[in-house]
């Protein structure tokens, strides 16, 4: 039997989510990371997604590769077309666990994660494995957000309530909502000595920025995942969650709206080699 940890993703994969995903950029995701690659590395990009921050890295390693991962298999074939699309040679997606990553020990110059960790039960295991991957003196890159700094205006009590709810199906899930405050101790656990944190911030001020993060939300709170885990585990019932919906919407198009929160990010070099 397999000790993998079992992991159940809060988001899940409805449409709201995906084009959220996609919206993503390298440029705005891994700006921290970005002037550390060279041309010829190869890079581990872990919970891809659709895709669309792999293509930005690959765009920036021409003469290297890039590798992403997903453990959702549905999700390959969006971002292998986004490749395609962009005439990209140098970018592959597969299915894989970050827990047992099927690829010898030092096999690349940098690992990424963005918004994958706060979903997993057990992130320190994962960032060992992250290091094992990656060869001595490569960087493993993490990005999280942290649910506990979003804060709106005008006031809003369903988006109060969402965000509550939002933590507790999180708690259930052994995963950890906040997970941005957490990186650096993770990193520590995990072995990482030389560690570098930085911080960003999402700010959402203009109208169709507001209305695509608020019509969104009223979406995954009443379809996706996170609104059928609420349910199951007892916690909301289709009237609450609509009721949240009808807050976001609401709010979403307010002419003075106001949404931002924190984004933390680390950057790890992994044992084993002098820091360039």
């Amino acid at each position: 039997m397999s000790d993998t940890p079992s992991d159940r993703y809060t988001h899940g994969h409805h449409a709201s989510v995906v084009g959220q995903h996609r919206r993503r950029t390298a440029e705005d995701a891994a700006a921290f990371l970005l002037p550390r690659l060279e041309p010829t590395m190869s890079i581990l990009d872990v919970g891809c997604g659709p895709g669309s921050i792999t293509i930005g890295l690959a765009r920036r390693v021409s003469g290297g590769h890039v590798t992403g991962i997903d453990v959702v298999e549905e999700v390959l074939g969006d971002a292998s077309e986004l490749a395609d699309d962009a005439g990209l040679a140098n970018v592959t997606f597969e299915a894989g666990d970050v827990y047992a990553l099927g690829y010898d020990d030092d096999s690349f110059d940098v690992a990424y994660a963005h918004q994958v960790l706060q979903h997993l039960t057990d992130p320190v295991r994962a960032l060992r494995e992250l290091q094992r991957v990656v060869k001595p003196g490569g960087l493993v890159a993490v990005r999280d957000a942290d649910y506990g700094t979003m804060v709106h205006a005008p006031d809003v009590p369903e988006l109060h309530r969402w965000l509550a709810l939002y933590h507790e199906v999180a708690t259930r899930n052994d995963a950890e909502a906040d997970a941005g405050r957490y990186l650096y101790g993770w990193y520590l656990e995990a072995g990482f000595e030389e560690i570098e944190m930085s911080a960003s911030t999402w700010v959402f001020t203009e109208p169709r920025q507001v209305l695509n993060w608020g019509d969104s939300w009223a979406q995954r709170i009443t379809q996706s995942s996170l609104a059928k885990q609420a349910v199951e585990y007892g916690l909301a019932t289709a009237a609450d969650l609509e009721a949240i919906a009808d807050g976001w919407r609401r709010w979403a198009r307010l002419p003075n709206a106001f949404f931002t929160f924190l984004h933390i990010e680390a950057l790890g070099r992994v044992p084993g080699a002098e820091s360039p």
